[in-house]
């Protein structure tokens, strides 16, 4: 029987499998390390806003795996060996593939900014970066200030997700006005306006250029490139998206 392993239980890989299976018998062997089982990645920041809990993002219940014969393997894929057709995994377990797919989705982008690997400084794209979220911005006594960089989907939800805990927010966009490389210029200014109006410091125009450390190796303040001083305890990297596939 041929066997297909898809690396990642993101949307791109669940769709896969369930397509397969509904035009095939083919054993299928779906891998990740982020979470047991398929969950709805939007949904992230509503977990953090206290709207659902972590199980109710997923679709299906974990019978539904056994019932269509989806192998679900929750382990680190460390190597690809393709000429052998095989998958080395954390755990020290081998897998056997004929068809390998990768949906192995993204990370955040860092562009080598001094201190971007600090902590207190994350993406927000799996269900280990909201964890890490609980840590460093749980409430704003733990986290006084928020930094957030790019103007994107992704950072205006972790805005409003500050806000939902009343944790002050300072977001930095490139642009002149929000998303304004898509939309007319009148539409993003609107925008802007709106994000202000929910006490967000929106600062058009402006780039981090280093993240400065405490004693602790934690964040504790980004300079802009216009030389603004502005103290934090986190600092969110939404400034786009690059392919995990580090193995």
């Amino acid at each position: 029987m041929e066997h297909i392993v898809i690396i990642g239980n993101g949307i791109a890989g669940i769709t896969a499998a369930r397509h397969i299976r509904k035009l095939s018998d083919k054993r299928i062997t779906i891998i990740s390390a982020e979470s047991e089982f398929f969950f709805s990645r939007t949904a992230l920041m509503y977990v953090y806003m206290g709207h659902m809990k972590f199980e109710h993002t997923q679709p299906y219940e974990n019978d539904f795996w056994a019932k269509n014969r989806i192998e679900l393997v929750h382990d680190y894929v460390h190597t690809v060996e393709t000429d052998a057709k095989k998958v080395h995994l954390n755990s020290g377990r081998d897998i056997m593939y004929d068809k390998l797919i990768l949906a192995t989705g993204s990370i955040s982008n860092k562009f080598g900014w001094p201190g971007q690997d600090l902590e207190g400084v994350q993406g927000l794209v799996s269900r280990q970066d909201l964890e890490q979220l609980e840590i460093s911005a749980p409430n704003n006594k733990v986290c006084k200030r928020a930094v957030i960089i790019g103007g994107g989907l992704i950072g205006v939800e972790l805005a409003e997700m500050m806000a939902s805990r009343q944790i002050p927010v300072t977001f930095l966009i490139r642009e002149k006005g929000f998303w304004s490389g898509v939309l007319p210029m009148p539409n993003a200014d609107m925008i802007s306006r709106h994000v202000k109006s929910h006490h967000i410091d929106l600062k058009e125009e402006e780039e981090m250029a280093e993240i400065i450390a405490d004693d602790f190796g934690k964040v504790k303040a980004i300079i802009t490139k216009k030389g603004q001083t502005i103290p934090c305890d986190f600092v969110g990297l939404c400034a786009g998206v690059r392919p995990r596939i580090s193995f």
